[in-house]
Parts: structure tokens; sequence; C-alpha cells
């Protein structure tokens, strides 16, 4: 008998870490949200990135070792601009942004400058979370998946990703495009990702929330 209710806890535990549901970011839950960073190690660079005053000559291999990093580090830095719990109206949400800078620190610069963006599909974008390892094990993970930096453009695209850590199924994904905007390449880019949040925040969590949430 014991050993029966043992199991039953053991089994409705176990459950419980695989069964996060998209309402889980629209309502107050139990369920822990971890922000995982911006995940730049498939973007694309679209342009003249040595268009900035204090640039000089930038190739992928610059905007890789010093920029990834840089761009991260803003949003953990300036949490009150970079509102990523007032994009889902959170009074907490924790911070791991480590294994994604490492994940950025071993991206390939080959093919990262580019004539076009890739236009990633929502297979291409399962693939790209299938493949992730963070040491936080549970709960939801929010990330930004970097599609293109167009400075022909101006703008960059990211993925907004909401998965089940613990499964790797996406529960919330989809494209927006940031206008650039600042002095100094890290601000010109930064600008973008500040303008996709602000998206989220304003305008598209209200219709995810009519979307997913039902009265």
């Amino acid at each position: 008998m014991k050993k029966l209710i043992f199991t039953a806890i053991l089994l409705t535990a176990t459950l419980g870490a695989y069964a996060q549901k998209v309402t889980d970011l629209f309502t107050k839950t139990e369920t822990k949200i971890t922000y995982l960073g911006i995940d730049y190690s498939h973007v694309k660079l679209i342009g003249n990135f040595s268009q900035f005053a204090e640039a000089g000559v930038v190739g992928p291999i610059l905007v890789k070792e010093k920029y990834f990093d840089s761009w991260n580090d803003l949003v953990v830095k300036e949490q009150e601009k970079y509102d990523i719990k007032g994009m889902f109206r959170k009074e907490s949400i924790e911070y791991n942004i480590s294994d994604i800078q490492k994940i950025n620190k071993s991206a390939s610069t080959e093919e990262m400058e580019a004539d076009e963006t890739p236009n990633y599909s929502q297979e291409d974008i399962q693939k790209i979370v299938s493949n992730y390892k963070f040491s936080t094990k549970d709960g939801i993970g929010i990330i930004f998946i970097a599609e293109s930096l167009n400075k022909n453009k101006e703008s960059g695209i990211f993925h907004f990703v909401a998965f089940n850590i613990s499964t790797k199924e996406i529960l919330l994904q989809e494209s927006f495009t940031g206008k650039a905007g600042g002095i100094g390449l890290r601000n010109y880019w930064a600008r973008s990702i500040f303008e996709v949040i602000l998206q989220i925040k304003d305008k598209k969590f209200k219709e995810w929330k009519k979307e997913y949430v039902p009265k």
C-alpha cells in the first residue's frame, strides 16, 4: 500500500513538471517562468555594419565577440526599460542568460552575413528549441531567437518563443520586427529588441490573452 501511495505521488510530481500550459503565461500560477535571453546563434547580418561612428571595420566575428553579450546584458541590467515582467504582467520572472551566452559564443560566423532574411518557419524554430540544453530544467522558458539584423531596412527580426523547458514543446511563438535606432552600434541594435518587447507589452499581450484564455 505504501508503495502504491509513493508511486502515485511520484507520478503526480512528474506529470506536474511536464504539464505546462500556454495559459500559465496569462494567469496567476505556481509555474516558474524563466527568461533565458536572446539567441543570436542563427542570426543573419544584412547590410554594412561599419556605418557607425565608433565601429570602424565591423565583421561578424566582432559582432559576435563584442555585441551578442552586450545586448543580452542590457536586458538584464536595465530591467525597467527592457520590461520582461511587464510583457506578461508578472510580479516575478527569473533570469538565467548564462546558457544562451555560451550558445552565442559557439555560434559559427561563416554564413552569418547574408543578403536577405532567412524567414525561419515554425518548424525551424522548433528545431532550434529542441536542441537547447539549459541548466534550468523545469517550468516555462521565454526566449528571443534573432533571425536577422538588417541595416538596409534599419530593423531586426526576432521570434518570441515560450516553451516547456522539460519537453521542449513550444507553447507560444511569433515573429516580430523591431525598429533599430540610437547612437553607436550597441544602442542602435539594442533598440530593435526594446521595440519588440514594447510591442508585446503594449499590444500583443492583450491579443494573446483573448485568444488563449477563455472567459
